[in-house]
């Protein structure tokens, strides 16, 4: 299949003038037919791609299968529809304490937790474990500080946590939202004015108004 798929691919690139292909070139072509079979596979899918749309339906299927086999990158999410139902209902959305998987309190900061999960990869990293169970643990420890890491995840993991821990008492998302508290954006809190001086120096004005006003009312008798 792909010795055929390989001539045509070659015939195609010199059909331009047909008239000009002689013997010695029709050998060359037989040589470099020959050095293109025992390219890698990798390359041989290339100009498979590359040639019409008689490309065979087993060579899609092929490469569709190879990019099926890489892993994906997107990261695990807590935001669905059906996890936002849990938490209304007082449901843990999860049974993964990823709090205790980075081994830091629910109060802590944003900034805290970059900080624990370096940590607990180099406790990992120094405890020799095998590759495979290693890189299981490693992937544990990645979903926790996604998930503790980011503001909509971390919102909605606290919220089902305190439904869950009591779920008679209602409580809104906001009640359990540590972003106000830590976010950058919020500015200091400031010092309260001193109106000292403000205030004894409208006592002054006022003083020298009332004086004015009964000086004048002296003079005027």
């Amino acid at each position: 299949m792909a010795m055929s798929s390989t001539t045509a691919t070659i015939r195609i690139s010199h059909t331009g003038d047909p008239s000009g292909v002689d013997s010695s070139q029709t050998e060359k072509l037989g040589t470099w037919s020959s050095q293109f079979v025992r390219l890698p596979v990798k390359q041989i899918k290339r100009v498979l791609l590359q040639s019409s749309s008689d490309v065979p339906q087993e060579t899609s299927t092929e490469v569709e299968s190879e990019s099926a086999i890489e892993p994906s990158e997107v990261p695990y999410s807590l935001i669905s529809a059906i996890n936002v139902e849990k938490a209304l209902r007082g449901i843990a959305i999860t049974d993964a304490d990823h709090y205790g998987r980075l081994g830091i309190q629910r109060e802590c900061t944003y900034d805290q937790v970059p900080v624990a999960y370096r940590n607990k990869c180099e406790e990992l990293i120094n405890q020799g474990l095998e590759e495979e169970e290693l890189s299981k643990r490693l992937e544990l420890l990645k979903e926790s500080y996604f998930i503790l890491s980011s503001e909509e995840e971390r919102r909605l993991y606290d919220w089902s946590l305190a439904r869950s821990e009591n779920s008679e008492k209602y409580v809104w998302p906001f009640e359990v939202d540590i972003t106000p508290q830590t976010s950058p954006e919020t500015p200091p809190p400031q010092e309260a004015e001193d109106v000292g001086p403000t205030r004894a120096l409208g006592y002054f004005m006022l003083a020298w108004l009332v004086l004015g006003f009964t000086l004048s009312i002296a003079l005027n008798r």
